[in-house]
C-alpha cells in the first residue's frame, strides 16, 4: 500500500531514545479500510482505493452511496485512490481494514493537507513583504502597500501572477520527508515528527517519502 488517510489530531511532545524533547503531530487512521479495487482487466490500470471515517447515508450523495454498496464496502466520509502493483493490490480485498502498522518506527513520510485559511489578506502577511515606504518622511497609509505594480503606458496593464493582497491560504501543501517517531496500531496512531499543514481535525494523506524511493531506484540501477 503507498499511504493512508488521516484525521491530524493536533500536536505534542514526546521524549525519544536519547532522551531529546520532539515535538511530534498526532495522525488518526484508526478507520481507514479498504473500499474499492482497480485491475488492468477492467481499468487498464491497478489500484486500491480506501476510506475513511464513518458517516450516515443521509449524509452521501446517492452515487457515493451506489458507490460503497455495488462493492458490498462499509460506507465512509473520505475516499482516496492509492496505485499499487498488480501483484501488491492481490493482497487487499474489499472490507480489510489498513491499520498504522503500514509504517514503521524512523521511516520517513511525505504528509499531504489543506492549509488554515486566512481570508482576504495584504502582501506583508501573504507575500512577506517588506513594505514599501518607511514610516518617516511625511508618509500616510502606505507603509504596508505593495508599491507600484505598472509599467507606464508601454505595456500599459498589469503583468499576470503579481504578488498582490488576495485570498490566503486553504492550499494543498505537501511536506515531504518527515520521519514516524512512533506508531500506536491498538489506538491507529502515527506520531510524525514537526508539524503538517492544516487545522485540527483535517484530513491529511501519509504516504512513503517519494525521495526515498526514488534514491533507492536510483541505487539499484546503478549497482546493474
Amino acid at each position: 500500500m503507498k499511504g493512508l488517510i488521516g484525521k491530524k489530531i493536533g500536536m505534542t511532545q514526546v521524549f525519544n531514545d536519547e532522551g531529546n524533547l520532539v515535538p511530534v503531530t498526532v495522525v488518526d487512521v484508526n478507520t481507514c479500510q479498504v473500499v474499492g479495487k482497480r485491475t488492468p482487466e477492467k481499468d487498464k490500470y491497478s489500484a486500491v482505493t480506501l476510506g475513511f471515517g464513518e458517516v450516515r447515508e443521509k449524509n452521501l450523495s446517492k452515487a457515493e452511496v451506489g458507490f460503497f454498496k455495488k462493492n458490498g464496502a462499509q460506507l465512509r466520509r473520505h475516499v482516496k485512490e492509492f496505485r499499487v502493483s498488480t501483484e501488491e493490490a492481490a493482497g487487499f480485498n474489499v472490507g480489510d481494514a489498513v491499520k498504522a502498522d503500514l509504517f514503521t518506527k524512523g521511516q520517513l513520510v511525505d504528509v499531504t493537507g489543506v492549509t488554515k485559511g486566512r481570508g482576504f489578506q495584504g502582501v506583508m502577511k501573504r507575500w512577506k513583504f517588506k513594505g514599501s515606504q518607511t514610516a518617516t518622511r511625511g508618509t500616510h497609509e502606505y507603509r504596508r502597500h505593495p508599491g507600484a505594480i505598472g509599467q507606464r503606458k508601454t505595456p500599459g496593464r498589469v503583468y499576470p501572477n503579481k504578488k498582490l493582497p488576495g485570498h490566503y491560504g486553504v492550499d494543498q501543501v505537501t511536506t515531504q520527508n518527515l520521519a514516524v517517531v512512533d506508531v500506536d496500531v491498538e489506538k491507529g496512531l502515527l506520531l510524525i515528527k514537526g508539524t503538517i499543514a492544516g487545522h485540527n481535525d483535517g484530513i491529511v494523506i501519509v504516504r512513503p517519502s517519494i525521495k526515498v524511493a526514488l534514491r533507492e531506484q536510483h541505487k539499484a540501477a546503478r549497482s546493474k
